[in-house]
């Protein structure tokens, strides 16, 4: 299977939200139809599974990537979970040295800060970016699919803030949440009606977010990360 190539789409005028390549696509990626081990298909094969022009893809593929749904490394493809975190080798043993409860504890301090600041920093399309993540979470048909869409969504917060130094602190935490072990007592929680209702909770945070209410976006992300940590059977915070 050949790899995409990263190319710039800069060039190309946007594919709008009703653009029918736009849809179609988005739908077969949200059910796995044209992706393998994370990869998305390359361009040739989607066109001619579609039966469009590779132009035509490329611009869904740029539209999908704006609004943070798959994400694109030269020389390596185009794949549809949250991109890898650059510094994420430098935090391999600490899933080692703590544990769930004090991976809640430091989420508990972070991220409610990174939603605030994501109210009042994140741009349009990270806003539109955010929504479409939630939705995936909410339609997310297995574990393993809402895994995805969720780590992608908290990533894309991080993001949104606009601080390097923030980011760092938040690749962390999502490398040790990486780490198997957290990974299946995570996935031990998560019943479909369990995941519904977090993914109502990712929806919360979106429309404080794009209301502009950073203490809105505070309290959301708290309720949301304390929401976990009961179901995990860990302290929730004050």
């Amino acid at each position: 299977m050949g790899e995409i190539r990263a190319e710039i789409v800069s060039d190309l005028p946007a594919a709008t939200d009703d653009d029918p390549v736009l849809v179609r696509l988005r739908e077969a990626l949200a059910d796995g139809s044209f992706v393998a081990s994370g990869r998305v298909l390359p361009e040739r094969e989607i066109a001619e599974a579609l039966g469009v022009g590779r132009r035509a893809v490329r611009r869904a593929l740029g539209a999908l990537e704006t609004q943070g749904l798959i994400w694109r490394r030269q020389g390596q493809g185009t794949f549809v979970s949250a991109p890898p975190a650059p510094k994420a080798r430098r935090f391999a043993g600490i899933a080692a040295l703590t544990s769930p409860a004090e991976i809640m504890e430091v989420r508990l301090e972070i991220e409610p800060v990174l939603a605030r600041h994501a109210a009042l920093r994140a741009a349009p399309v990270d806003v539109e970016g955010l929504r479409r993540l939630a939705e995936r979470s909410r339609d997310a048909e297995t574990d393993a699919e809402y895994e995805r869409w969720d780590q992608a969504f908290h990533r894309r917060i991080a993001e949104a803030m606009r601080n390097g130094l923030f980011l760092a602190v938040f690749e962390a935490i999502e490398a040790v949440r990486e780490d198997p072990v957290w990974r299946r007592l995570r996935e031990s929680t998560r019943s479909s009606e369990r995941r519904a209702s977090l993914a109502a909770e990712h929806l919360a945070v979106v429309d404080a977010i794009a209301a502009r209410r950073p203490e809105a976006a505070e309290r959301a992300m708290r309720d949301h990360l304390a929401s976990i940590a009961t179901s995990l059977g860990l302290p929730a915070g004050g």
